[in-house]
């Protein structure tokens, strides 16, 4: 039998490791004890000769499997532990242990200065912080989540990391990717840059939400590290915060549309630190079941696509979108292989092989080719910002994963989306840069598709500038409206859009905010000059979420406190459940209701709360009236292509068809209209002998009559959306027939908001959408139903059975997981261990 605290600790390791680390850190970390009379034990024998060595034998179980014991029973008054099995401990073991025996050695009651964690590469060891507001908390940064992209991986997706031997450093933060700072203007960074940061309130006991944040800069520029967005304020508010560095400018957005360089590297880095944290989060005290990714302008742009994406089912559960969709015409990349050349061009390449110009981009150092890209034409309007690598729509490849293949305006109309919860909003004022022009036409919508001074052009023009100048456009007096007309034409207009097409297809509450609060934290302060405005600009709201250095000297004043306050508890509420006011308070006194098709709610972030309906309706509704005028979804590109073909006055007639299906579901009837829209292109000679080019556009029914409206030209067409060759009036058709199924076109699953001049109104009973099946019957249908909220479960009791096994006796099996606090002593006998304990003469 066992006489001393050693030999009894030998003899019931497996169930004390986790008892006696837990109360062990509660005690150092000054909290309630779970267990009483173990915290006791803890505390009566902390400092006995036994102690050290049950410590030091902790050490020893790092490196091998003690998560399950066997007990023997030879007779009926001794028992032995049988030889633990040969397998590598599970890192949730590993991390209790390695964390108990750091804390248990801290003194005073303190946490311990260097935390280790175990994740699937090895073992990290990170830092104590303690917030602005003296809370600690723990920090592990410059994780990598990735292979270095170095050598052949540049311009790649990323590879998964590589194992580590020992305990890595994690105090310090990671490499950005090579940019040009947006502060000092100067090149700094690296290519090996896809590192991580960790920032947790507890290491171990309830899984905790997880939010990660992907941070913003146009896709040029930036980093997820903590001098503009340290996680302290949002830790502690229980919650487990990530940031992190991804592949920006032309080194994480060239594309060669092949299959070794598709696009869009950046985006793809995002994924495999969502596949990493899923992986590893648990290790942090966070729930890989409940994670939320949120991001500001960029930032947001790429948190829209991740949530339309294939890649990232089951990898989120809720989205924030900041200031940034991916609708906005900045986002996406037109003409990818041109901007390569383009760029190999200025740094001496001559030739246009694209093999050729990869090559060469290869061989250049990232200084030189970041340094090129900025000297590449800017944006009319943002001369800041050096964009000419952006997204780009992925064409698909056999076994080459691809974020987005399609625009992302066919995935979200559709709603090809992940079924999540959705925060969406922007700031009052973005942007109040210098004017460069005053030629009101650079504000038309690109993807409107009107011809510059054309008659629709300075129509349009015109009612810019009665609606936002008054008529007077020029002058330092308009600024302020011109500032407006910037703002909406880059951001607004497009979070407004996103919201309308996702009250069509979501299930999911959609809530929308504008932030208006100008403070002392407000970030514009430091970096954007907003010519004495008074007014939230881009990125404002961010300095009531992160700790940034900006900000470090600024003393914020008691309104700023209770706005920051308030901005907390918004975004983190809704990372909990998915509901961002589920109580009212003092700070937070107003429901927020999510949008409706009949109400489109938002939330005002002002200096007080309030809830309002159709945010700058007039402005909106004057955008809204030009998209359902002009914008026609299926002029524009399904692909990403930079070849142009041209056809000639001699050349057949060529007809272009896109299938659009339009779904609605009612309560008395369940009917689908299913379209053909097409458009016709010849050139002909008119009267006074000059070759002009005509198109004719018109629509087909599901059974390939044409819809007759005034104008409109009569023809069959094929329902694959391939281009068919008319000839004597008669159309040669494809070789794909259309599919009838009781009255229905079967074809690839598409839900649209139907445009008011090109369908007659819906019904107002009109309500849920209902999907449509695949094109292809032998297939079953495609969902895109992201992983959704999922209620976190409590972790096994750690309880002691009896199993049967079939080759041998019963034995004890004892799973080393965290359990409910209730269970612990009817599961564990903790009342007759520490009896036992006490018999054999340890109590003196």
């Amino acid at each position: 039998m066992a006489k001393t605290l050693e030999e009894l600790i030998i003899l019931k390791r497996t169930a004390l490791r986790y008892l006696l680390a837990r109360e062990s850190k509660l005690l150092a970390l000054g909290q309630k004890p779970v267990n009483k009379k173990i915290a006791n034990f803890v505390r009566k024998y902390e400092h006995n000769d036994g102690w050290s060595g049950f410590l030091d034998s902790f050490s020893e179980d790092l490196t091998r499997n003690v998560n399950i014991y066997d007990w023997r029973y030879e007779n009926e008054k001794e028992s032995v532990i049988n030889k633990p099995r040969s397998y590598r401990l599970d890192s949730m073991s590993r991390n209790l242990l390695s964390s108990f025996r750091l804390r248990s050695r801290a003194r005073g009651g303190r946490m311990a200065e260097a935390p280790v964690v175990t994740v699937e590469q090895g073992q990290l060891q990170g830092r104590v912080v303690n917030s602005p507001t003296g809370k600690a908390f723990y920090s592990f940064q410059g994780i990598p989540y990735a292979k270095p992209p170095l050598g052949s991986l540049r311009f790649k997706a990323p590879q998964p990391p590589e194992p580590w031997e020992g305990i890595r450093d994690a105090s310090a933060e990671g490499n950005v990717s090579a940019q040009i700072d947006f502060f000092k203007k100067e090149y700094t960074g690296d290519e090996n840059c896809l590192f991580l940061n960790v920032y947790t309130p507890n290491l171990d006991g309830e899984f905790l939400p997880v939010m990660v944040f992907i941070h913003g800069g146009g896709f040029v520029f930036g980093s997820g590290n903590s001098s503009l967005y340290g996680g302290d304020y949002l830790v502690e508010k229980d919650v487990v915060v990530v940031t992190l560095n991804y592949r920006c400018g032309v080194l994480g957005f060239l594309s060669m549309n092949t299959p070794e360089v598709p696009g869009n590297a950046g985006l793809k880095d995002q994924v495999q630190a969502l596949r990493w944290i899923k992986e590893n989060i648990h290790n942090f005290g966070g729930n890989s079941g409940n994670i939320t990714i949120f991001g500001e302008s960029a930032g947001g742009a790429a948190v829209s696509i991740l949530t339309a994406s294939p890649l990232t089912k089951g990898l989120i559960s809720k989205a924030i979108i900041q200031s940034g969709t991916a609708l906005s015409n900045w986002t996406v990349q037109k003409t990818p292989i041109e901007n390569a050349r383009n760029l190999a061009k200025s740094l001496g390449c001559e030739s246009d092989d694209p093999e050729e110009v990869l090559d060469f981009l290869n061989a250049t150092s990232a200084r030189e080719l970041v340094e090129a890209h900025e000297k590449l034409s800017p944006m009319e309007l943002f001369p800041e910002v050096y964009n000419a690598f952006g997204v780009v729509i992925e064409k698909e490849f056999p076994g080459v994963e691809a974020v987005i293949t399609e625009p992302f305006i066919d995935l979200l109309t559709s709603g090809r989306i992940a079924e999540t919860p959705i925060m969406i909003g922007s700031t009052s004022l973005e942007f109040a840069f210098e004017r460069k022009t005053d030629d009101l036409q650079v504000f038309i919508p690109e993807e409107l598709k009107i011809e510059r001074n054309s008659e629709q052009a300075l129509e349009i023009a015109e009612q810019i500038k009665t609606l936002y100048f008054k008529g007077n456009h020029t002058g330092v007096e308009s600024l302020p409206e011109y500032f407006e007309l910037l703002s909406d034409t880059t951001i607004n207009v497009d979070t407004h859009r996103h919201v309308q097409y996702l009250i069509n297809v979501s299930k999911k509450p959609i809530y929308y905010y504008k932030f208006d609060y100008v403070g002392e934290l407000n970030i514009s302060k430091k970096v954007l000059n907003s010519f004495g405005l008074k007014r939230a600009m881009h990125m404002d709201e961010l300095g009531y979420l992160f700790r940034n250095d900006l900000q470090k000297d600024v003393e914020p004043t008691t309104l700023d406190i209770k706005m920051r306050e308030r901005m907390l508890r918004l975004w983190t509420n809704f990372a909990k459940s998915g509901n961002p006011t589920p109580d009212e308070n003092h700070y937070l006194t107003v429901t927020w209701l999510p949008v409706t098709k009949d109400n489109l709610y938002y939330l005002n972030l002002g200096q007080e709360l309030s809830l309002g309906t159709n945010p700058d309706k007039e402005k909106m509704d004057f955008w809204d009236s030009l998209y359902s005028k002009y914008y026609r979804i299926w002029d524009h590109p399904r692909s990403n292509n930079d070849e142009i073909t041209l056809t000639s006055s001699s050349e057949p007639k060529i007809i272009e068809s896109y299938s659009e299906t339009v779904t609605v579901y009612s309560e008395s009837s369940q009917f689908t209209e299913s379209h053909t829209y097409v458009s016709e292109t010849t050139e002909i000679v008119n009267e006074n002998n000059e070759i002009v080019t005509e198109t004719h556009e018109f629509i087909t029914e599901s059974n390939g009559e044409p819809v007759v409206e005034s104008n409109d030209v009569v023809t069959e067409v094929t329902e694959n959306n391939e281009a068919v060759v008319e000839n004597n009036d008669t159309v040669v058709e494809n070789n794909e027939p259309i599919v009838e199924n009781n009255g229905r076109v079967v074809e690839n699953e598409v839900v649209v908001e139907k445009n008011e001049i090109d369908h007659p109104k819906v019904e107002e009973t009109v309500q849920e959408p209902v999907k449509i099946e695949e094109s292809h019957p032998s297939q079953p249908p495609v969902t895109a139903v992201l992983n959704g909220d999922r209620k976190v479960q409590p972790r096994p009791s750690n309880e002691i059975k009896m199993v049967s096994r079939s080759n041998g006796a019963p034995k004890d099996v004892i799973r080393a997981n965290d359990p409910p606090e209730d269970d612990l002593p009817k599961n564990i006998g903790v009342n007759k261990f520490v009896n036992f304990f006490e018999s054999l003469g340890g109590k003196k």
